[in-house]
């Protein structure tokens, strides 16, 4: 059973990555929910966004039974846009969305995070690789340009991170008119992450 617990969540996490905004938009709402800068996420989560710029759009406790977490973020205004599946979403400048998985053990955190971080760099055309530290957690980072013809969004960068138990996919993606850094936004992001102490909490 565990097994398979792991298996869907390493599934939605690489799903994400290779769909995009398609799949992000079957697990939204139809209209964007209310905005607040702090956000708790899952038992051992909390964001507190601090850029104006970032909306938060969506947050999902898809398979909270099970440990799985999803929320994102938007930056600009929406237009319509028609996917691979004939499918109207809304398509925004640029989109931020948090995967959190909540394992059994550190071993499968680590496991499913090498996972999606090895999807990312096979999936993408990876132009840098680096590990940061943003309030005082470990991130592997990359940034990449997409060969999938069908993704609205160009570029991107993720960062990964496995803390005990908790594996982390956070992906920043962009439209090609988009002129800001999409690290520096990212960067900014997680250093408003606070995980929490595993051990205070049930």
């Amino acid at each position: 059973m565990k097994s398979n617990i792991t298996s869907i969540l390493c599934f939605l996490c690489i799903t994400l990555m290779l769909t995009g905004c398609s799949l992000t938009s079957s697990l939204s709402e139809e209209e964007p929910i209310e905005n607040k800068a702090f956000l708790e996420i899952g038992r051992h989560l909390a964001v507190n966004n601090t850029n104006e710029s970032l909306i938060l759009y969506d947050y999902k406790e898809a398979l909270a039974g099970d440990g799985m977490y999803y929320a994102s973020w938007v930056i600009g205004d929406s237009e319509p846009y028609e996917n691979s599946d004939g499918d109207t979403i809304d398509l925004y400048d640029a989109q931020l969305y948090l995967l959190l998985g909540e394992f059994t053990n550190s071993e499968k955190a680590q496991e499913n995070k090498d996972a999606w971080l090895d999807r990312g760099k096979s999936s993408y055309v990876v132009s840098g690789e680096k590990e940061i530290d943003c309030s005082g957690q470990t991130y592997q980072m990359i940034t990449y340009t997409f060969q999938n013809e069908d993704n609205p969004y160009a570029r991107g960068v993720s960062a990964f991170a496995v803390h005990d138990r908790l594996a982390l996919c956070i992906e920043l993606t962009c439209q090609e008119e988009f002129t800001e850094d999409l690290e520096a936004i990212l960067t900014n992001f997680l250093e408003n992450c606070t995980i929490n102490n595993q051990g205070t909490v049930p």
